[in-house]
């Protein structure tokens, strides 16, 4: 799909980090953006600096887990915009610290799955049917992550709820490919954002810090994460935000990511990655999966 001027696009979990990006990306290249996510002041401050780069925009404050305030959400956008060309489902919430899948509670589960997949699940429902309704192509970004490859020990929750994302969005993109619609996977790696702070959000009775769960470092010497431990590609800050911890400063800034979502959008990617992961290890995936094929010869069954 070929981004044009005066499109119109909404991102969520748009208020900062990586859907900040994506919004500002977008309005570089003449679109109208809605900043979507749960605090109405923050949703404000990032519309006006869109609004900056010569574009429409308004800040709509929305709890993605809620079905009802999705529907508002396209229902608004439509009546101001009229039509909706791209869509990025990008927020997201994580559990810190990294936890066994014995030590993770159900409510850590349904949390992480309510916000990282039904959040996605919501914005295709809602604005699907519109999309339908209204010509000319469109295109849907979800954001999964590097973890439904790396699979990092600790973090069931988030890879579940990321692999979920992931399947969803392959099965859509068959799916809608002969109805204009494109869909792409962004998957983040390493990359510095608020998203460590997330459990902000929850009760705090809730919160990991409160019921004092114990880290998943307790039961290894070492933790191997391909994610955290990649070498990092862009050691500054985007912004001086107290409430990231110092130790992600290694990781990549958000910045360049919306130029990536851009590019991935226009040559229609299924996959959009924000890190050179090392070949080898999705080339051993793969194997891994071959290495499964049955071979019914050895059966001694009937």
């Amino acid at each position: 799909m070929k981004i044009q001027k005066g499109m119109n696009a909404v991102v969520t979990g748009a208020a900062s980090g990586i859907g900040r990006s994506i919004a500002l990306a977008l309005a570089d290249r003449g679109v109208n953006v809605v900043i979507a996510d749960i605090d109405q002041s923050e949703t404000d401050k990032v519309a006006a600096e869109v609004e900056a780069r010569g574009v429409r925009s308004f800040g709509y404050a929305v709890d993605v887990t809620e079905l009802d305030q999705v529907n508002a959400l396209a229902a608004t956008t439509y009546d101001r915009l009229g039509d909706v060309h791209i869509l990025v489902n990008n927020a997201g919430v994580t559990l810190r610290p990294f936890r066994a899948s014995w030590d993770t509670s159900y409510e850590d589960y349904q949390w992480v799955m309510k916000v990282n997949f039904w959040g996605v699940l919501h914005g295709y429902r809602a604005f699907l049917p519109r999309m339908f309704d209204t010509p000319g192509e469109k295109h849907i970004v979800n954001t999964s992550s590097m973890a439904t490859v790396s699979n990092s020990a600790g973090h069931s929750a988030y890879n579940a709820s990321k692999a979920a994302v992931d399947a969803l969005s392959l099965t859509t993109r068959k799916e809608l490919k002969d109805r204009g619609i494109g869909v792409s996977i962004l998957h983040p790696g390493a990359v510095r954002t608020r998203i460590v702070t997330s459990e902000r959000l929850r009760p705090e009775h809730e919160r990991s810090a409160t019921r004092g769960v114990k880290p998943w470092s307790d039961y290894v010497t070492k933790i191997v994460d391909p994610i955290a431990d990649a070498p990092p590609q862009q050691p500054q800050t985007p912004e001086n935000d107290p409430d990231i911890p110092s130790e992600w400063s290694q990781y990549i800034t958000p910045n360049a990511i919306g130029w990536l979502v851009v590019r991935g959008i226009e040559n229609n990617l299924p996959h959009i990655l924000t890190h050179p992961w090392p070949v080898d290890a999705l080339e051993e995936r793969g194997r891994e999966m071959i290495r499964g094929l049955p071979d019914y010869s050895e059966w001694p069954g009937q």
